[in-house]
């Protein structure tokens, strides 16, 4: 079982150390445990657990939605219903980011050969 320490995981994901130790003082990160000088680490095998929780965050779900969802998943697959709603919730979220941001590129780009054709 490979240990993998707050150093590593950001290195790996490319998120800074100081948002891990946020996300885990949140208990977003169930699974990390503490080795014999108190470094928080994870076993690599859990690093899943992460990554939907950066996954989460950064299409827009609130910290206490991830809690949510976090603490449902611990119970197990009895709660995959509400699970798969809050994904579904989560995905027209993201749909609808992703029409505004194609909306903005849009405009840029007829701004661009505005300037361009002047």
């Amino acid at each position: 079982m490979e240990k993998l320490y707050m150093k590593d995981i950001s290195k790996e994901l490319g998120v800074p150390e100081y948002i891990l130790r946020f996300y885990d003082s949140k208990g977003l990160f169930p699974f990390f445990e503490r080795d014999e000088n108190n470094y928080r680490f994870i076993k690599k095998e859990k690093l899943e657990w992460i990554k939907i929780v950066l996954c989460l965050k950064k299409s827009g779900m609130s910290l206490l939605k991830i809690k949510e969802y976090i603490n449902l998943a611990l119970e197990g697959k009895n709660t995959y219903p509400k699970r798969l709603q809050m994904m579904i919730e989560q995905e027209k979220i993201v749909k609808q980011k992703m029409k505004e941001l194609q909306e903005q590129l849009e405009y840029i780009n007829y701004k661009k050969n505005l300037y361009k054709n002047n």
